[in-house]
């Protein structure tokens, strides 16, 4: 545990106490509205399917394991297994809303914990998904679309209020404040590629007008379409938690799209000194994470049902 999460995990440790949970303890989404804040030892984690669970990786505190429940109201979707003497903290569903768009040092902790943890657990499902279908022989008559060529991404402008749409309305953020938090506005043209798969991550974007289509390539299946993303939500974010390279392709889906990019310093300044004009934006974020891990968890439940029973 870094000494950045020791400190968070104990800014919102000072008014609840841990509690202890044994290895019979599953945590569940749906159990209730509660989130479960993972604080000490470590949880693995499962995809439920109707053919049962299906393993996506192991995690260690600090980690969320139900945020998605209260953020989103999906349920029924994972199963965490603790090792013996792990530790919890429980948020209500009405707290954990609160505390993610809380300009206060204990917002500022929980938004930390929330991008590394949603962060984290995305990569390693998209891991999984990439995975699934290792063993299968592709018909060797088929052949992969090719990717559009890479052209350079236009010139950066000063973001434009009028354009803010859903994220930053249901966060509450005042439009005239992008400019102040850095971000700059670009604008992909149909078909444009705005991310690929494996490149190093210096930005983040959020979609002020078009669609954009993230997609990864699967053994055995190829292209497969994770998500679509209209105005409001966030891309590539992913990369500025965690230094990873980038994890998917993105383009612009139907026609052309405008986007806001944030960079990795704004990024990071914004989610390391805590700034209260930057809650809502951060708390956003998360939010659009959540929602992702959520469609890439319902992914890989249909995979476990397409490869049939072991």
């Amino acid at each position: 545990m870094s000494e950045t999460s020791a400190a968070d995990v104990a800014l919102l440790s000072k008014r609840r106490p841990p509690l202890l949970l044994g290895p019979d303890m599953p945590v569940s989404d749906g159990d209730s509205d509660d989130v479960v804040l993972l604080v000490e030892g470590s949880a693995a984690a499962n995809v439920l399917t109707p053919l049962g669970p299906h393993p996506f990786g192991t995690f260690r505190a600090p980690f969320f394991l139900t945020l998605h429940g209260a953020l989103t109201g999906a349920s029924g979707l994972c199963r965490f297994d603790p090792e013996a003497g792990s530790k919890i903290l429980l948020f209500s569903g009405a707290e954990a809303r609160q505390h993610l768009f809380d300009p206060s040092p204990a917002g500022g902790a929980f938004r930390r914990l929330a991008l590394a943890s949603v962060t984290t657990a995305l990569r390693e499902v998209n891991a999984t998904l990439a995975r699934f279908f290792d063993d299968v022989v592709p018909d060797p008559s088929w052949k992969p679309r090719p990717l559009a060529a890479p052209l350079p991404l236009p010139a950066a402008s000063p973001a434009d209020p009028g354009r803010v749409h859903d994220l930053f309305d249901a966060a509450g953020l005042d439009p005239s404040a992008l400019p102040d938090l850095g971000l700059t506005e670009r604008r992909i043209p149909p078909g444009g590629r705005l991310l690929s798969a494996g490149e190093p991550g210096r930005e983040a974007y959020v979609v002020a007008e078009g669609r954009l289509r993230v997609s990864m390539r699967i053994p055995g299946v190829g292209e497969e379409a994770l998500a679509f993303l209209g105005p409001g939500e966030v891309v590539g974010e992913m990369s500025l938690v965690d230094d990873s390279p980038r994890s998917a392709d993105v383009v612009a889906q139907d026609g052309p799209v405008t986007v806001f990019a944030l960079s990795r310093e704004v990024f990071r300044t914004l989610v390391a000194d805590g700034a209260p004009g930057g809650a809502p934006l951060l708390g956003g974020v998360v939010v659009a994470l959540v929602r992702r891990f959520e469609e890439s968890v319902r992914k890989a439940a249909t995979f476990r049902v397409l490869a049939g029973p072991f």
